[in-house]
């Protein structure tokens, strides 16, 4: 269980340096790309979850072994 708080950490700094580099250079105005990084990192963080909660579905679905 310990790993996994790791690898959850490690992905959030992770994303979250790849959503403040592509606010860098969506935006030509520092302030802006400032503005717009809590808008996008939850947008972000809420695709992975979307992508995970229907990754769970389809293993419970089709890859559960009675």
């Amino acid at each position: 269980m310990n790993n996994l708080w790791i690898h959850t950490g490690l992905f959030v700094l992770v994303s979250s340096v790849i959503v403040a580099i592509s606010c860098m250079f969506a935006d030509s105005d520092d302030r802006a790309a400032l503005r717009s990084f809590p808008r996008r990192w939850l947008s972000f963080m809420g695709g992975c979850l979307l992508v995970v909660a229907v990754m769970l579905v389809l293993e419970h679905t089709f890859a559960s072994i009675h």
